[in-house]
Protein backbone atom coordinates (compact mmCIF):
# COMPACT_ATOMS: atom_id res chain seq x y z
CA UNK A 1 0.00 0.00 0.00
CA UNK A 2 2.66 2.01 0.88
CA UNK A 3 4.67 1.29 -2.24
CA UNK A 4 1.23 2.17 -4.15
CA UNK A 5 1.01 5.97 -2.43
CA UNK A 6 4.81 6.83 -3.68
CA UNK A 7 4.13 5.29 -6.60
CA UNK A 8 1.23 7.93 -7.30
CA UNK A 9 3.19 10.63 -5.58
CA UNK A 10 6.27 10.20 -8.11
CA UNK A 11 3.63 10.11 -11.20
CA UNK A 12 2.10 13.23 -9.71
CA UNK A 13 5.05 15.05 -9.40
CA UNK A 14 6.55 13.75 -12.81
CA UNK A 15 3.02 15.10 -14.15
CA UNK A 16 3.91 18.42 -13.00
CA UNK A 17 7.30 18.70 -14.48
CA UNK A 18 6.16 17.63 -18.11
CA UNK A 19 3.39 20.56 -17.54
CA UNK A 20 6.29 23.33 -16.35
CA UNK A 21 8.29 22.47 -19.00
CA UNK A 22 5.75 22.44 -21.42
CA UNK A 23 5.07 25.87 -20.14
CA UNK A 24 8.33 27.08 -21.03
CA UNK A 25 8.94 25.51 -24.41
CA UNK A 26 5.46 27.54 -25.47
CA UNK A 27 6.66 30.70 -23.31
CA UNK A 28 9.72 30.83 -25.11
CA UNK A 29 8.34 29.83 -28.66
CA UNK A 30 5.70 32.09 -29.07
CA UNK A 31 7.66 34.62 -27.11
CA UNK A 32 4.61 37.25 -26.36
CA UNK A 33 3.78 37.68 -22.73
CA UNK A 34 0.00 38.49 -23.92
CA UNK A 35 -0.61 34.97 -25.21
CA UNK A 36 1.50 32.84 -22.77
CA UNK A 37 3.59 34.83 -20.25
CA UNK A 38 6.87 33.28 -18.92
CA UNK A 39 7.15 31.55 -15.59
CA UNK A 40 9.04 34.78 -14.31
CA UNK A 41 6.71 37.34 -15.07
CA UNK A 42 3.70 35.17 -14.26
CA UNK A 43 5.53 34.82 -10.60
CA UNK A 44 6.59 38.75 -10.08
CA UNK A 45 2.59 39.21 -11.18
CA UNK A 46 1.67 37.14 -8.03
CA UNK A 47 4.60 38.48 -5.81
CA UNK A 48 2.25 41.86 -6.80
CA UNK A 49 -0.95 40.52 -5.96
CA UNK A 50 0.16 39.19 -2.25
CA UNK A 51 1.54 42.61 -1.91
CA UNK A 52 -1.79 44.18 -2.65
CA UNK A 53 -3.24 45.19 0.91
CA UNK A 54 -6.56 43.86 -0.23
CA UNK A 55 -4.99 40.31 -1.24
CA UNK A 56 -5.80 38.74 1.96
CA UNK A 57 -9.83 39.91 1.70
CA UNK A 58 -10.39 38.61 -1.53
CA UNK A 59 -8.74 35.20 -0.91
CA UNK A 60 -10.65 34.75 1.94
CA UNK A 61 -14.00 36.28 0.66
CA UNK A 62 -13.76 33.18 -2.44
CA UNK A 63 -13.20 30.72 0.17
CA UNK A 64 -16.06 31.97 2.33
CA UNK A 65 -18.20 32.01 -0.47
CA UNK A 66 -17.07 28.60 -1.52
CA UNK A 67 -17.53 27.14 2.13
CA UNK A 68 -20.67 28.56 1.86
CA UNK A 69 -22.12 27.50 -0.84
CA UNK A 70 -21.08 23.72 -0.19
CA UNK A 71 -22.31 23.29 3.18
CA UNK A 72 -25.49 24.62 2.33
CA UNK A 73 -25.60 22.04 -0.58
CA UNK A 74 -24.20 19.10 2.07
CA UNK A 75 -27.22 19.71 4.26
CA UNK A 76 -29.78 20.14 1.81
CA UNK A 77 -28.60 17.02 0.05
CA UNK A 78 -28.09 15.15 3.30
CA UNK A 79 -32.03 16.24 4.49
CA UNK A 80 -33.49 15.62 0.77
CA UNK A 81 -31.48 12.60 0.13
CA UNK A 82 -33.04 10.76 3.60
CA UNK A 83 -36.58 12.02 3.19
CA UNK A 84 -36.56 10.53 -0.85
CA UNK A 85 -35.41 7.37 0.32
CA UNK A 86 -38.07 6.80 2.78
CA UNK A 87 -41.04 9.14 0.65
CA UNK A 88 -41.74 8.36 -3.01
CA UNK A 89 -43.40 11.83 -3.61
CA UNK A 90 -40.29 13.26 -2.16
CA UNK A 91 -38.06 11.19 -4.48
CA UNK A 92 -40.23 11.46 -7.47
CA UNK A 93 -40.37 15.54 -6.84
CA UNK A 94 -36.89 15.79 -6.84
CA UNK A 95 -36.17 14.34 -10.23
CA UNK A 96 -37.10 16.69 -12.47
CA UNK A 97 -35.43 19.07 -10.54
CA UNK A 98 -32.49 17.07 -11.04
CA UNK A 99 -32.69 16.63 -14.70
CA UNK A 100 -33.57 20.55 -14.89
CA UNK A 101 -30.04 21.24 -12.99
CA UNK A 102 -28.13 18.29 -15.24
CA UNK A 103 -29.17 19.39 -18.12
CA UNK A 104 -29.30 23.09 -18.03
CA UNK A 105 -25.66 25.44 -19.24
CA UNK A 106 -23.88 27.06 -16.17
CA UNK A 107 -23.94 30.46 -18.32
CA UNK A 108 -28.04 30.49 -18.33
CA UNK A 109 -27.50 29.47 -14.65
CA UNK A 110 -25.43 32.59 -13.81
CA UNK A 111 -27.57 34.77 -16.22
CA UNK A 112 -30.74 34.09 -13.94
CA UNK A 113 -28.84 34.23 -11.17
CA UNK A 114 -27.56 37.68 -11.76
CA UNK A 115 -30.79 39.37 -12.82
CA UNK A 116 -32.87 37.46 -9.60
CA UNK A 117 -30.31 38.25 -6.98
CA UNK A 118 -27.40 40.47 -5.16
CA UNK A 119 -23.98 40.32 -6.70
CA UNK A 120 -22.41 39.14 -3.41
CA UNK A 121 -24.50 35.97 -3.60
CA UNK A 122 -24.73 34.92 -7.01
CA UNK A 123 -21.11 32.97 -6.59
CA UNK A 124 -22.39 31.04 -3.96
CA UNK A 125 -25.96 30.21 -5.62
CA UNK A 126 -24.08 28.96 -8.81
CA UNK A 127 -21.74 26.78 -7.01
CA UNK A 128 -24.71 25.74 -4.55
CA UNK A 129 -26.80 24.91 -8.18
CA UNK A 130 -23.56 22.50 -9.38
CA UNK A 131 -22.73 20.54 -6.30
CA UNK A 132 -26.05 19.75 -4.90
CA UNK A 133 -27.47 17.03 -7.27
CA UNK A 134 -23.36 15.03 -6.99
CA UNK A 135 -24.45 15.18 -2.86
CA UNK A 136 -27.87 14.42 -2.85
CA UNK A 137 -27.16 11.36 -5.01
CA UNK A 138 -24.34 10.34 -3.04
CA UNK A 139 -26.69 10.76 -0.15
CA UNK A 140 -29.75 8.83 -2.02
CA UNK A 141 -27.20 6.18 -3.16
CA UNK A 142 -25.77 5.05 -0.37
CA UNK A 143 -29.38 4.52 1.49
CA UNK A 144 -30.09 2.71 -1.27
CA UNK A 145 -27.55 0.46 -1.63
CA UNK A 146 -27.16 -0.92 1.86
CA UNK A 147 -27.27 -4.31 1.66
CA UNK A 148 -30.92 -5.19 3.22
CA UNK A 149 -29.21 -8.87 4.50
CA UNK A 150 -27.13 -6.54 7.39
CA UNK A 151 -30.68 -4.52 8.14
CA UNK A 152 -32.14 -7.89 8.19
CA UNK A 153 -29.61 -9.31 10.58
CA UNK A 154 -29.81 -6.06 12.79
CA UNK A 155 -33.50 -6.71 13.50
CA UNK A 156 -33.37 -10.63 14.09
CA UNK A 157 -30.85 -9.22 16.76
CA UNK A 158 -33.34 -7.17 17.74
CA UNK A 159 -30.97 -3.97 17.29
CA UNK A 160 -33.13 -0.78 18.07
CA UNK A 161 -33.72 1.68 14.84
CA UNK A 162 -31.61 4.09 16.72
CA UNK A 163 -28.40 2.51 17.15
CA UNK A 164 -29.38 0.65 12.81
CA UNK A 165 -29.60 4.40 11.90
CA UNK A 166 -26.35 5.17 13.79
CA UNK A 167 -23.89 2.31 12.84
CA UNK A 168 -24.98 1.82 10.05
CA UNK A 169 -26.67 4.47 7.86
CA UNK A 170 -24.86 7.24 9.36
CA UNK A 171 -21.74 5.84 8.95
CA UNK A 172 -22.35 4.67 5.50
CA UNK A 173 -23.63 7.95 3.95
CA UNK A 174 -20.77 9.95 5.54
CA UNK A 175 -18.29 7.43 4.20
CA UNK A 176 -19.49 7.96 0.32
CA UNK A 177 -19.67 11.92 0.74
CA UNK A 178 -16.12 11.69 2.17
CA UNK A 179 -14.83 9.82 -1.19
CA UNK A 180 -16.10 13.14 -3.35
CA UNK A 181 -15.70 15.71 -1.34
CA UNK A 182 -12.15 16.72 -2.81
CA UNK A 183 -14.18 16.74 -6.65
CA UNK A 184 -16.84 18.57 -4.86
CA UNK A 185 -14.98 21.23 -3.32
CA UNK A 186 -13.03 21.79 -6.80
CA UNK A 187 -16.73 22.24 -8.55
CA UNK A 188 -17.48 24.28 -6.01
CA UNK A 189 -14.61 26.68 -5.90
CA UNK A 190 -14.50 26.71 -9.82
CA UNK A 191 -18.05 27.60 -10.14
CA UNK A 192 -17.89 30.07 -7.42
CA UNK A 193 -15.21 31.45 -9.51
CA UNK A 194 -16.79 31.80 -12.92
CA UNK A 195 -20.30 33.43 -11.00
CA UNK A 196 -17.66 36.19 -9.55
CA UNK A 197 -16.35 36.85 -13.29
CA UNK A 198 -19.58 37.53 -14.12
CA UNK A 199 -21.10 39.23 -11.31
CA UNK A 200 -17.97 41.15 -9.78
CA UNK A 201 -18.35 41.23 -5.97
CA UNK A 202 -16.54 43.69 -4.68
CA UNK A 203 -13.90 41.33 -3.04
CA UNK A 204 -13.49 38.27 -4.92
CA UNK A 205 -10.89 35.91 -7.08
CA UNK A 206 -13.25 36.21 -9.86
CA UNK A 207 -13.19 39.77 -10.47
CA UNK A 208 -9.49 40.32 -10.04
CA UNK A 209 -9.25 37.85 -13.02
CA UNK A 210 -11.62 39.76 -15.37
CA UNK A 211 -9.56 43.20 -14.22
CA UNK A 212 -6.65 41.16 -15.80
CA UNK A 213 -8.11 39.98 -18.81
CA UNK A 214 -9.70 43.50 -19.77
CA UNK A 215 -5.86 45.16 -19.02
CA UNK A 216 -4.40 42.17 -21.40
CA UNK A 217 -2.46 40.69 -18.00
CA UNK A 218 -2.43 37.27 -19.07
CA UNK A 219 0.80 37.15 -16.17
CA UNK A 220 -2.11 38.32 -13.95
CA UNK A 221 -4.30 35.79 -14.65
CA UNK A 222 -1.71 32.93 -14.78
CA UNK A 223 -1.03 34.37 -11.51
CA UNK A 224 -4.49 34.00 -10.05
CA UNK A 225 -4.65 30.39 -11.95
CA UNK A 226 -1.56 29.09 -9.66
CA UNK A 227 -2.94 30.56 -6.05
CA UNK A 228 -6.38 29.00 -7.33
CA UNK A 229 -4.29 25.30 -7.63
CA UNK A 230 -3.01 26.45 -3.89
CA UNK A 231 -6.52 27.36 -2.54
CA UNK A 232 -7.72 23.83 -3.74
CA UNK A 233 -4.72 21.93 -3.02
CA UNK A 234 -5.60 23.05 0.86
CA UNK A 235 -8.95 22.22 0.23
CA UNK A 236 -8.06 18.43 -0.68
CA UNK A 237 -5.18 18.58 2.70
CA UNK A 238 -8.67 19.55 4.88
CA UNK A 239 -10.66 17.29 3.76
CA UNK A 240 -7.95 14.48 4.62
CA UNK A 241 -7.44 15.97 8.00
CA UNK A 242 -11.13 15.46 8.68
CA UNK A 243 -11.51 12.14 7.33
CA UNK A 244 -8.55 11.09 9.68
CA UNK A 245 -9.93 13.46 12.51
CA UNK A 246 -13.48 11.53 12.28
CA UNK A 247 -11.89 8.31 11.57
CA UNK A 248 -13.90 8.17 7.90
CA UNK A 249 -11.30 5.70 6.92
CA UNK A 250 -12.26 3.31 9.41
CA UNK A 251 -16.12 3.28 8.36
CA UNK A 252 -15.84 1.32 5.54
Amino acid sequence: MKSYILKNRKLSIISKIYLIIIWILLSQTINNDVIVPSIKSTFISMIELIKDPGFLNIISSTILRTLLGFLISLFLAIILGILSSISKIVHNLMQPILKFLNSVPTIAIIVLALIWLNNEIVPIFVGFLMVFPVLYETVLQSILNIDKNIIQMAYLYRVNKIEIIKNIYIPNIFYNLSTIFNSALGINLKMVIAGEVLAQPKYSIGSKIQLERMYLNTSGVFAWIIIILFISAMFDYMVKALRYLFGINKWK
